[in-house]
């Protein structure tokens, strides 16, 4: 009888060691596609990790900006930057195109902290002329800003603060901060009219009007107001709101939402206009413009501030502060 057993447990198992290996053999290729080094996700696409990006280089006429697919071969921030700034150095396989970072200039070095990368250019970098200046700018942003941990690119040149061709420090720059455009319009100036809030006399409302502008379209219009408002108003009757000293780090629009990251001079107060009134003079001006719905104010890059120990920056604003009277304001 145990003999029979034995005889009956030999045969099941080689009949469930058969079908195991039948089900080895069709479950084969699902495993070594699991096993594959490239990684997918549920949809099928590459990962991040996988996904090709691109190197930006400049045309041969100096009118745009044109990026080749690139995939990484060097894991973790540090190790793509550097990877990105041999492959910038490097000249591009399409004639028409020539390299955006050795150019007449040099990279010194550069640094990576709190997601801002800082490049520190040769002081050859000045020499540039102004529109081609400013694509190579483009360039080196939006090649670097691919790269995870990256966020932000500042711009030194010998160590000091980047000026453009207006005097102004460039401040911390994303993709975002450039126009897309055909080529064709990288040095056009257009001339536009923008709604700006001041504050009135006793420093507790707003007064609204119009503002003629003529700028550079490589430039964002949520960036030109941001300038504009800290000008200050130009006619009688209008009153600033933002302290003049304070810098534009950055201004971003993302669904809608605008994000204006400002210096910590903004926290200093110089003028005598109540929490709402300064708030409210970006949010307005801002939520003006036809592709934005409400506005982040950070400070450093920080929204987790208290301003005037009376309003949270964390909640984006939207515009609802009432406006006393409307005039129109003219500048050449």
């Amino acid at each position: 009888m145990k003999t029979g057993r034995i005889r009956k447990q030999i045969s099941y198992g080689r009949v469930y060691g058969s079908l195991l290996i039948a089900i080895l053999l069709v479950m084969l290729p699902v495993l070594s596609y699991g096993c594959s080094t490239k990684k997918t996700n549920t949809s099928g696409e590459l990962s991040s990790e996988q996904k090709k990006n691109y190197v930006y280089y400049i045309n041969r006429d100096k009118t745009r900006v044109q990026g080749e697919e690139y995939i990484f071969t060097e894991t973790g921030t540090n190790a793509q930057i550097e990877e990105m700034v041999n492959a910038l150095a490097k000249n591009p396989k399409h004639k028409e195109l020539r390299t955006s970072m050795n150019n007449n200039f040099s990279l010194i070095d550069y640094s990576i902290n709190d997601e801002t990368l800082t490049l520190n250019l040769s002081p050859e970098y000045r020499d540039l002329s102004p529109n081609e200046e400013i694509l190579v700018r483009a360039a080196l942003v939006r090649s670097f800003v691919q790269i995870e941990g990256v966020q932000y690119v500042q711009f030194l040149v010998e160590g000091e603060t980047l000026m453009d061709a207006a005097g102004l420090a460039v401040g911390l720059l994303n993709a975002d901060s450039f126009i897309e455009n055909d080529g064709k319009e990288i040095n056009a100036y257009e001339r536009v009219n923008v709604t700006l809030y001041f504050a009135t006399v006793d420093g507790k409302n707003l007064i609204s009007g119009q503002r003629s502008v003529v700028y550079n379209t490589n430039v964002s219009m949520e960036k030109m107001v941001m300038e504009q408002l800290i000008k200050g108003p130009q006619v009688a009757g209008y009153y600033p709101t933002i302290n003049p000293e304070t810098k534009i780090l950055s201004v971003t629009n993302k669904d809608g939402t605008c994000y204006v990251n400002l210096s910590e001079d903004f926290l200093k107060q110089t003028y005598d206009v109540t929490t709402d009134v300064v708030l409210y003079s970006i949010a307005n001006s801002l939520i003006d413009l036809s592709n934005v719905s409400r506005v982040q104010i950070q400070v450093a890059g920080n929204s987790q501030i208290v301003y005037r120990e009376t309003v949270s920056l964390e909640t984006p604003l939207e515009s609802r502060l009432p406006v006393i009277r409307r005039l129109f304001i003219v500048r050449p």
